[in-house]
C-alpha cells in the first residue's frame, strides 16, 4: 500500500534552520498527494508561534490557490530568511567552537567536524590542508602524549591523513586523558593461563621433584636461590631476593625475547600506537621489563604506581647490557605486579 504524504513537515526554530524547513517543504510537494490548492492551507496550520502569525497575515483565500504556496513562502521569507553574511557567519562560528566531548565518540567527531566544515566551505570559507588537519587534531581532546602518537601516525600534514590516524589508533574512545576532560581511564589487566611442556632430550624423564632439563641438558635452577627443585616463582626467599648478591649492580639478567630495539627504524612505533598502555604481564617471570616511552605514558595515566631508584641491569637480545632507570610497583585488584623501566 502506497504511503500517503499529507501532512508537510512542521517548522520548529529551535531544532533546524528556516532554509533547512524550506527544503523539506520542497521536497513535500514533490511526494504529496495533496492538491496544489490546498497545500498553501495545510502548511500554515502546522505553523506555531510567530511563524503563524506571519503565515495568518495572508488571506485565506489567497492560500486557497494554485500559487498560494509561493504566496506564504514569500511572506515569511521576510521575517525569518536571513541574508548570506548572517548565514557564512553562524556556519563559521558552528566549525570554529566546535570540539570534541566527552559523551562523543572519536569517530562521531570527525564525522560532526567534516559536516561542520562542509558547510563553512559553501560561503567561500576554505582552510589549507595543514591549518585544517590541526584543527581538527587540537579540538579532539586530546593529551600532549596523545598528539604526538597522531602526528607520527600521519603519513603527512593532510586533512585526509589525520583523520585516518585519528581514527586508526583512537577509533570508538569515547574520552581519554585529554588535557580539555581532564578524565583518567582505567588500567585492565588480562589474566590467562599458561600452560608449559618440557621434552627431555634422548627421551629421559626428569628425576623426581627436581627441575627439567634445558635446551644443553643440563638442570634448570631457581634465579634466586639456584635450587633445581623450583623455579623463582615458588621460591621462598623471592621476598629478600635482593639480598643474595652484595650489590644489585651486580646482577645481570638476560631477556632472551626482544620486540624492539632503539636501533630500529622509528617506524616501528606505529606498530604499537594501539598496545600503548596495555600490557600482558607473564606472573612466572622473575622480572618484566618495559621501555622508558612506555612507561612515562602510563605514569601519565594512572597515579596508582610507586617508583624506587635501582641499578640492576639487563641484557636484551641484541647483547648489549641495559641499566634501569628506576623500578616500581603497581597494585591492581588486590594482586602485586612488579615493573621495572
Amino acid at each position: 500500500m502506497a504511503t500517503s504524504f499529507k501532512n508537510p513537515p512542521t517548522f520548529d526554530p529551535r531544532s533546524m534552520t528556516y532554509e533547512t524547513w524550506k527544503n523539506e517543504i520542497s521536497v513535500w510537494q514533490l511526494v504529496t498527494d495533496l492538491k496544489v490548492d490546498k497545500q498553501a492551507l495545510a502548511v500554515s496550520l502546522t505553523l506555531t508561534g510567530n511563524a503563524r502569525e506571519v503565515a495568518m497575515d495572508v488571506p485565506a483565500a489567497d492560500l486557497a490557490k494554485e500559487d498560494g504556496m509561493a504566496k506564504l513562502i514569500t511572506q515569511l521569507d521576510k521575517a525569518f530568511l536571513r541574508d548570506d553574511k548572517d548565514k557564512a557567519y553562524e556556519a563559521y562560528k558552528n566549525f570554529d567552537t566546535f570540539v570534541k566531548t566527552e559523551n562523543l565518540s572519536m569517530s562521531d567527531y570527525i564525522i560532526e567536524f567534516d559536516k561542520r566544515y562542509s558547510k563553512s566551505k559553501k560561503y567561500d570559507m576554505t582552510l589549507p590542508e595543514a591549518v585544517l588537519a590541526f584543527k581538527l587534531l587540537d579540538n579532539a581532546g586530546l593529551s600532549s602524549r596523545d598528539k604526538q602518537l597522531a602526528l607520527t601516525a600521519s603519513s603527512d600534514v593532510k586533512y585526509t591523513s589525520m583523520k585516518s590516524a585519528l581514527q586508526r589508533i583512537f577509533g570508538e574512545r569515547m574520552s581519554g586523558p585529554s588535557e580539555i576532560t581532564g578524565n583518567v581511564p582505567s588500567i585492565t589487566i588480562k589474566q590467562e593461563p599458561v600452560y608449559y611442556t618440557q621434552q627431555n632430550k634422548g627421551g629421559k624423564s626428569k628425576e623426581k621433584g627436581t627441575n627439567p632439563l634445558n635446551k644443553f641438558g643440563k638442570r634448570t635452577k631457581c634465579a634466586i636461590c639456584q635450587s633445581v627443585f623450583h623455579w623463582a616463582k615458588d621460591c621462598p626467599d623471592k621476598v629478600n631476593s635482593v639480598n643474595f648478591v652484595e650489590s644489585e649492580s651486580e646482577i645481570v639478567e638476560n631477556c632472551n625475547i626482544t620486540l624492539f630495539t632503539k636501533e630500529q627504524p622509528p617506524v616501528s612505533e606505529i606498530f604499537v600506537l594501539e598496545s600503548a598502555c596495555s600490557a600482558i604481564i607473564d606472573t612466572a617471570c622473575t622480572r618484566t621489563v618495559c621501555g622508558e616511552n612506555w612507561f612515562k605514558q602510563l605514569l601519565e595515566r594512572t597515579g596508582d604506581i610507586t617508583t624506587v631508584t635501582s641499578s640492576r641491569a639487563f641484557k636484551f637480545g641484541d647483547g648489549k647490557v641495559v641499566q634501569l632507570f628506576y623500578a616500581c610497583h603497581y597494585t591492581c585488584s588486590d594482586r602485586k605486579y612488579q615493573l621495572q623501566n
